[in-house]
């Protein structure tokens, strides 16, 4: 007989431990804290996924990724039964540093390399789930990050580009089918009136003819937003639901058909109430609101029946969470420190990338018109065309155009020259041709030299270089230029804006000083340490251009944002 038996294993015993006994609170306390690092290291990235939320767009579920993955994390956190309690936290620290440092990394380097294209291609939503990642192994073990894998993996969704390219795809049919059930529909039930031509428009009467108002089944009435937002529920409950995958796969055609009746009966309401009610009713009262309204109902329908597809949910029982976390991890205040100091440095950085705002949508569309529409007025100056160069098309593509512009100072601000200022904007459907045409091997090829070459913020997150060059003439120019994505229609194209300021000695120039985002310049001098760039000294002369070009272009940038603003909103994924 055993007088002296051997202590339970702490993960074993676990559900003998009281609900809220001081060790569920240390655990809760370093998870909230985590959550917390989270949150404030990429808030503004998280904002405008939230945001999304109230937008009928066929993306605007996105928002709801982060919200399903932290449901998710803690439904797979619990161990499993016979999982090993065996722990190394130089594994935890080997993995979880490169992870959070490679996170905190991207978002000081790339927006300063990347400029607008960091916002357009959501570089910021990429490499959230990298940090995220990093903060779970740290602070509570590489076991518990094998275990929440799949909700981490589920972050990725909310990055929109990819996921943008195949409801860009999808939604011409789905639009088509959608605007065709509803055609059947008020064919039995004549709550409208199909117009000829397009076959998406539906004429509403209420009350006579001067009731009557028109109704479009265009891109963001197709159902493909309560779609995604299904499929993004409906995979995060798949994943910790019990069944075959044949079941599951049952389950999820069968919700995906439901959410699209739905939507056909929600434009068939609209329709309806617009006819009995009047158009402020329908579309200002109902139309908000239904959408939202008959998605949740949808899915709570789905899970109620999920039974009859022999899916279920499972019983949550087992090894304890908080004696897991604190077998793998006794102590994490160390690391936890860390991970606050470096989400609070993050937040600097993150909360930089509103400055993206006026360039680029939260999903990264474009938003800034050509620059002949909206980049000819900048405070102070007038431009106009004064050139069209045809031999640029070989190198940039039969689609390109290459114009020059001349801006003439009015007198009418602190910014101002007694020279004219040009502006090279070469535009193209190819944003590689930039990169294989660059400013600066172009120069060299031309026998041109080049000095002081220095990255600059631009304003509006726009990262741009300034640097003087001169011809085997001797004539010398002040060079800043840019590049950036612009829409054309509801299309993307690329321009690269090249602003140019003869350096005579007979030139006067007077421009207020430069004040720079200290953020921004922490993450250019960064950027240009890393790559080993040489800036190489400028004279004073060439200074006082360099800075009235700088703030030129700020203009110049600033202007465009604010023209673009007032221009119709560009429809988007069509429809």
């Amino acid at each position: 007989m055993l007088l002296n038996p051997p202590p339970a294993d702490p993960i074993e015993k676990a559900e003998q431990e009281p609900r809220w006994s001081e060790d569920t609170r240390k655990v809760a306390r370093r998870t909230a804290l985590a959550l917390l690092a989270v949150v404030l290291c990429y808030h503004t990235s998280l904002w405008t996924l939230m945001r999304g939320l109230t937008v009928d767009t066929p993306l605007a579920y996105l928002g709801l990724v982060p919200i399903i993955a932290a449901v998710l994390g803690y439904a797979l956190a619990r161990p499993s039964i016979n999982e090993p309690n065996i722990h190394d936290r130089h594994i935890d620290r080997i993995v979880g540093v490169p992870l959070v440092l490679a996170a905190f990394a991207s978002l000081v380097l790339l927006p300063a390399r990347l400029s607008t294209m960091y916002w357009l291609y959501r570089i910021d939503l990429l490499t959230m789930p990298l940090f995220v990642a990093g903060v779970v192994a740290l602070a509570f073990g590489v076991r518990m990050l094998w275990r929440t894998k799949a909700a981490i993996l589920f972050l990725f969704l909310a990055w929109p580009i990819p996921i943008r390219g195949v409801v860009t795809l999808g939604l011409e049919p789905l639009t088509g089918l959608t605007a065709g059930a509803v055609r059947m529909v008020v064919g039995v039930i004549p709550v409208a009136t199909v117009m000829p031509g397009d076959g998406i428009t539906f004429q509403i009467v209420h009350g006579g003819a001067q009731g009557t108002f028109l109704v479009q089944v265009a891109s963001a009435c197709s159902g493909a937003n309560g779609l995604l937002g299904f499929l993004l529920v409906a995979s995060a409950f798949t994943l910790v639901a019990r069944g075959t995958k044949s079941a599951k796969f049952s389950w999820l055609a069968a919700g995906t058909a439901l959410v699209w009746v739905f939507n056909v009966i929600r434009i068939v309401a609209i329709l309806a109430v617009g006819k009995f009610f009047g158009e402020t009713a329908s579309i200002e009262i109902l139309h908000p609101v239904a959408g939202l309204f008959t998605f949740n109902i949808a899915v709570l329908i789905m899970v109620l029946q999920a039974h009859r597809f022999g899916l279920s949910l499972p019983v949550f029982s087992g090894p304890s969470r908080t004696r897991a976390v604190l077998a793998a991890v006794p102590t994490a205040g160390r690391a936890m420190l860390g991970i606050v100091v470096l989400a609070l440095l993050g937040s600097v950085f993150n909360h930089n990338l509103t400055a993206y705002d006026p360039i680029s949508s939260s999903v990264g569309n474009p938003r800034v018109g050509k620059f002949s529409q909206v980049s000819l007025r900048p405070d102070g100056f007038r431009g106009e065309r004064v050139g069209t160069f045809e031999n640029g098309k070989r190198f940039f593509g039969e689609d390109s155009s290459w114009v020059r512009y001349q801006y003439a100072a009015l007198g009418t601000s602190q910014l101002g020259s007694d020279v004219p200022v040009l502006a090279d904007v070469i535009n193209t459907g190819k944003l590689q041709a930039f990169s294989d045409f660059g400013i600066e091997a172009c120069y060299r090829f031309h026998g041109y030299s080049t000095e002081g070459v220095k990255r600059v913020d631009l304003g509006n997150g726009v990262v741009g270089t300034v640097l003087n060059w001169s011809d085997p003439d001797g004539l010398a120019w002040t060079t800043v230029y840019w590049l950036w994505a612009v829409r054309e229609g509801s299309g993307l194209r690329y321009e690269r804006v090249v602003l140019l300021l003869n350096d005579s000695n007979a030139a006067r120039v007077a421009s207020p000083p430069l004040e720079d985002s200290i953020a921004r310049q922490v993450g250019i001098r960064a950027d240009e340490a890393v790559r080993g760039a040489e800036t190489g000294d400028v004279t004073a002369r060439q200074g006082e251009l360099r800075t009235f070009l700088v703030q030129f272009a700020r203009g110049v940038i600033q202007s465009s944002a604010d023209r673009s603003a007032q221009m119709p909103e560009p429809v988007e994924f069509g429809g």
